[in-house]
């Protein structure tokens, strides 16, 4: 059943990478950090672009955390807006995708309570079809095998940080070193949540898949 894991990071994951790519016409494009200091500046069409690169790879990662198709689409906004918002205060530092995840880390933070109050009391609202929530067909729909059900409710049952480093360097696969950025702590720290994250979920899906 380890395709069934792979596949279930695939319907979640993304390259976050800001590299520097090249277009149709066979010109670079311009980097992320390249994009965010025009942001900074105020040009609507720059975040356009950054908004158009990352709103996809956002959204799943609030999916994986597992808050569900409707409020993953509303923390979402929420993240891209607020990074609008506080564009004057960026600086240059290390990586924009650690840094965009710096500001979902601290949306979740702040809304996660409210988000599981509202599904406990609620359950239909983490099995939204991909109707009420266009956005995140077809990956974050496309498995419905029982094997990745199973893995989804292991990886929503890991502790808050333990599943952020496991999601963000499994599933979005960033660096240790830009997951510490984004996640405000050491790097061994972040090697230590996501190898606990790894032995928990090892243990619950014993016979199910290797990982």
């Amino acid at each position: 059943r380890l395709i069934a894991f792979r596949l279930w990071v695939h319907c979640y994951g993304g390259n976050s990478r800001g590299h520097m790519t090249t277009g149709k016409d066979g010109r670079a494009e311009p980097t992320d950090v390249d994009l965010m200091q025009r942001v900074r500046r105020g040009d609507a069409e720059a975040f356009a672009c950054l908004y158009r690169r990352y709103h996809r790879k956002i959204l799943n990662f609030f999916y994986a955390m597992g808050a569900g198709p409707s409020f993953s689409e509303d923390l979402c906004q929420e993240t891209l807006l607020r990074l609008w918002r506080l564009r004057a205060r960026y600086e240059p530092r290390g990586s924009f995708a650690a840094y965009l995840f710096a500001v979902a880390r601290y949306v979740w933070m702040e809304r996660r309570t409210e988000i599981y109050r509202a599904m406990a009391g609620r359950p239909e609202l983490n099995e939204e079809t991909d109707a009420a929530a266009p956005g995140l067909e077809p990956d974050a729909m496309a498995s419905r095998s029982e094997a990745a059900e199973a893995i989804a409710r292991a990886v929503a049952a890991l502790p808050d940080e333990q599943r952020m480093a496991f999601v963000l360097r499994t599933v979005q696969g960033l660096p240790l070193e830009e997951i510490a950025e984004a996640m405000d702590c050491p790097v061994n720290t972040v090697r230590s949540r996501k190898l606990l994250a790894v032995r928990k979920l090892r243990e619950v899906l014993r016979g199910l898949l290797t990982l």
